[in-house]
Formats: C-alpha cells, sequence, structure tokens
C-alpha cells in the first residue's frame, strides 16, 4: 500500500483497490497530479487496513480479486457508520449488463469496464461529488419539500435512483417553464408517472429528457395512484435512458409536429409481406384518415422514440406521405 503524506490543505482523497499494479500507478500518478491525495491497495485486506486510518471521499475497487472480491468489500464500506454514504466506483473487466445490474442494485455510484481511460474515470469521479453536493443542497430546499432543487445539477435520473436506493415513499413534482409532471413512488419503487396527457413509463421516458426542470420531492398527500409502472425501478430506468438515447437519434429526424401523414396510394402493397412492429401497425391504423406527427407522438401509447423510428422508417419506404398543414392549430407535444 503506497500512500501520499498529510496535505496541508483539504485535498480530496481517493482510495484505489485492485490486484493489478499497473492500474494502480495509472489512476494514482493521473489524480496526484488533479491535486488528489490517493491511497491504494493491492487486496480487499489492505483496504480495510487504510480505511481504519482515513474517510476517503471516493472509493475505486475492481470486482474481480484473489481472495475477497469487491462486491464484499463494498458490502463491508457501507456496513461502516464513516464510509457508509462515501461514494463507491466498481471496475471490472466483465461487461455482462447482469454484472452492471448487480453494482447497481447492491446501491454502487459508477461502474467502468476494463481497458478504460482514467481521463474518463476522473470526469465520472467528478460528477459524483458534483451530484453528491447538489443532493446536499437539495436537502435544504423548501419548507414543504423534503428534497428541491433543479436538474441541471442533479439529473433526474441520479434523483430517482437515490430515491430508490433509499426506499423513498412520495411524489416527485417536476416544473418546466411551459409544462410540469410528477413521478410517484412507494417504498422506492417508481409505480406512476405522469407528463401532461401522458402516464406511464410514456410519461417517464419523456421526463428523463427535461434537462431544464426543477423538482421538488413531497411527501405523498393524496391517495396513491392506479400503478402504471410495473417493473423494477432499475430496470425500468435503464430502459428510460436507453429510450432517451433512441429519442437523441430520431426525434431531430422528424418532421414538424403540424405536418400530416398520409397513407400513400400504394402503401398495402409496400408493407405487403414485412413483418411489422407493433408500433408501425399502430401507426399505420393512425393514418388512413390521417394523422399529425404531434398528435400521434402524444396518442400513440408506446415510448416517443419508438414512435420516431417508426414513423422515420415508414416515410423512407414511401409507406408514408408527409403533407404540411397550413394551420398549427393542432401542434402536439413539445416533450
Amino acid at each position: 500500500m503506497t500512500s501520499d503524506a498529510e496535505p496541508e490543505g483539504p485535498r480530496r482523497r481517493l482510495l484505489a483497490v485492485d490486484d493489478n499494479r499497473l492500474i494502480l500507478r495509472v489512476v494514482q500518478d493521473y489524480f496526484e497530479l488533479q491535486g488528489w491525495q490517493v491511497t491504494t491497495a493491492e487486496s480487499v485486506s489492505i483496504a480495510r487496513s487504510a480505511l481504519g486510518g482515513f474517510t476517503p471521499d471516493v472509493i475505486v475497487s475492481d470486482i474481480l480479486m484473489p481472495e475477497i472480491d469487491g462486491w464484499t468489500f463494498f458490502e463491508d464500506v457501507r456496513k461502516r457508520k464513516d464510509t457508509a454514504s462515501v461514494p463507491f466506483v466498481f471496475l471490472t473487466s466483465q461487461r455482462e449488463l447482469p454484472q452492471r445490474l448487480r453494482g447497481l442494485h447492491l446501491g454502487a455510484d459508477e461502474y467502468m469496464t476494463k481497458p478504460f481511460a482514467v481521463e474518463e474515470l476522473h470526469a465520472r469521479i467528478e460528477r459524483i461529488l458534483e451530484r453528491s453536493a447538489a443532493l446536499k443542497q437539495a436537502h435544504r430546499g423548501g419548507s414543504d419539500a423534503l428534497l428541491a432543487g433543479s436538474v441541471e445539477h442533479l439529473a433526474i435520473s441520479d434523483l430517482l435512483q437515490i430515491l430508490a436506493l433509499n426506499a423513498k415513499d412520495g411524489t416527485v413534482r417536476l416544473q418546466r417553464p411551459d409544462r410540469e409532471g410528477r413521478i410517484e413512488f412507494a417504498a422506492g419503487r417508481i409505480v406512476d408517472a405522469q407528463a401532461g396527457t401522458v402516464r406511464g413509463t410514456k410519461a417517464l421516458f419523456r421526463m428523463l429528457g427535461w434537462t431544464d426542470a426543477t423538482f421538488r420531492v413531497m411527501a405523498r398527500e393524496e391517495a396513491l395512484p392506479e400503478e402504471t409502472i410495473t417493473a423494477a425501478t432499475s430496470n425500468v430506468l435503464m430502459e428510460g435512458l436507453v429510450s432517451l438515447d433512441e429519442w437523441s437519434r430520431w426525434g431531430g429526424m422528424l418532421p414538424a409536429p403540424q405536418t400530416k401523414l398520409v397513407l400513400a396510394e400504394d402503401a398495402q402493397r409496400l408493407v405487403q409481406g414485412r413483418a411489422l412492429k407493433p408500433v408501425e401497425r399502430d401507426l399505420l391504423v393512425r393514418s388512413r384518415s390521417g394523422v399529425l406527427v404531434g398528435r400521434a407522438l402524444e396518442d400513440a401509447p408506446f415510448p416517443d422514440a419508438q414512435i420516431a423510428e417508426a414513423i422515420c422508417t415508414l416515410l423512407a419506404r414511401g409507406v408514408f406521405r408527409a403533407v404540411q398543414e397550413k394551420t398549427e392549430a393542432e401542434t402536439g407535444t413539445r416533450r
């Protein structure tokens, strides 16, 4: 184990645990250049001894190590009163999604797959610390709120994961300049969401993309609404972030919301023999009398990203014709 001398100023402290000495050296060299005090440990036993002498600001640990693995070390860290809330980042060469989900289920703050760029590790740790600071600030929010703040400082997905890990009950109210939304929690599980007239996972996925909203976490004042979300919170958040990425790809390719989608004269021939997705079949039915892009996004019971992809695909195949309406009286959703 190697450690810096006690710093003269308030240097942040990192504990890095890995049985690979090269990784430890790379992490130590880079972070010390950024002004950190770094302690390294080649095993969990050494790391445990190190924690007896100081409390780090962040812990980075490999998962697969001889004798004692990273999962066990993480559980040890969370059981200690002085390290229970210290941000924890897993490093591993395992790429399978179940391993990543296990780390997130346990309450880890981040998960990086080897090989990794030390610059990215540093950036992610900085983001974790910013998120932690924003959470502390949120605890000092409005007098009637359990938490309050801006998603500019604490992303909605991060806020929801924190509430889930702490098994919270209550309502998250989101406010944008021109619209609002709510997300209901019960014992840490997301059970309902509403954004305008849209409810369920569709509304939740849409709100994950709100970057200009403020939030307030409130004690529930009314009876718990009907559950519209039944999947495990970690799974639904993972799906939501994937959907958000897909929206970034397809949303920018959509025609304007007031554009009408009309079936081409030879639409039946163009789709004959093709395996259509449920969202594509739904859009074909809606477009028989013409449907606005905005209304399709608002009314079709599918995530916005799936609708956007289906519209773009059917337009590219010539199944739909895009007709620009003269009026903008019905523009539909603006997400």
